[in-house]
């Protein structure tokens, strides 16, 4: 067979696939599973948009910012439980969060994220803290090296291996969404703590880790459950931690 003989057979055949996958109509699931994908992607634009201002030195209102975007990111659910399309798909529920494993995770039908539930006592202790980094700036703290490495991970919770700590944009995602109309600080921008959307007695008010941080800067940003602001906080400090997995 001759080069061009050969090339145009695979452009046939490719052009051919194309018209075959475009004639058959997207399943409500695959609806679902775009515009969760496209809404995520929206959401953490606007997020790294914020702190690309905060590392440049910009004066904003952090607090007030993050709502704009959550709040808008969290409607799409709401907008989802209306659409005819989505009829069907998972992302049409009662219930945005999601019992599962047992009661020992708690499953997000808007972000697919799979969150660890607190505990009153042992491995998932919801008043236990954690540091960052021992001083290097690395993740090499305790909440990597024992909480998330031996803890979890080893340990297969939950039947899975995977076990993070979630970014600035994640766990602003499980904040309830309260409002936030005036400068931070104000009684109309604090959340009332534990700010988390779903339902764990062991959540704590008070400060919890995000992965969120430069290799070289010695503080990484957090998350006050106690009211629902952002601060950043030296690495070697120890402050409450939420595991999860998942993600697109």
């Amino acid at each position: 067979m001759s080069k061009a003989r050969f090339i145009g057979g695979i452009l046939g055949a490719a052009l051919l696939w194309s018209g075959t996958a475009q004639a058959t109509p997207p399943t409500s699931q695959q609806l679902c599973d775009n515009m969760r994908v496209t809404a995520w992607k929206v959401y953490r634009s606007c997020v790294e948009s914020l702190l690309a201002k905060a590392v440049k030195g910009v004066a904003f209102d952090v607090n007030k910012s993050s709502w704009v975007c959550r709040h808008a990111y969290f409607k799409k659910w709401t907008n989802f439980q209306t659409k005819a399309s989505l009829a069907g798909s998972t992302c049409v529920a009662a219930n945005r969060f999601t019992s599962t494993d047992s009661g020992a995770t708690v499953t997000d039908a808007l972000t697919e994220l799979v969150w660890e539930v607190k505990s009153a006592s042992g491995v998932h202790n919801g008043t236990d803290s954690y540091s960052w980094s021992s001083g290097s700036n690395s993740e090499d703290g305790t909440l990597f090296s024992t909480f998330l490495t031996a803890d979890l991970n080893a340990l297969g919770f939950a039947g899975s291996n995977g076990w993070r700590l979630a970014t600035y944009a994640e766990l602003m995602s499980i904040m309830k969404d309260f409002p936030c109309t005036h400068a931070g600080g104000s009684p109309t921008c604090i959340c009332a703590g534990p700010c988390v959307a779903f339902t764990d007695a062991n959540t704590q008010s008070g400060i919890y880790w995000t992965a969120s941080s430069f290799v070289s800067d010695p503080s990484a940003i957090s998350i006050d459950f106690a009211d629902g602001n952002t601060d950043t906080d030296p690495k070697t400090d120890n402050h409450f931690v939420r595991a999860l997995r998942g993600g697109f």
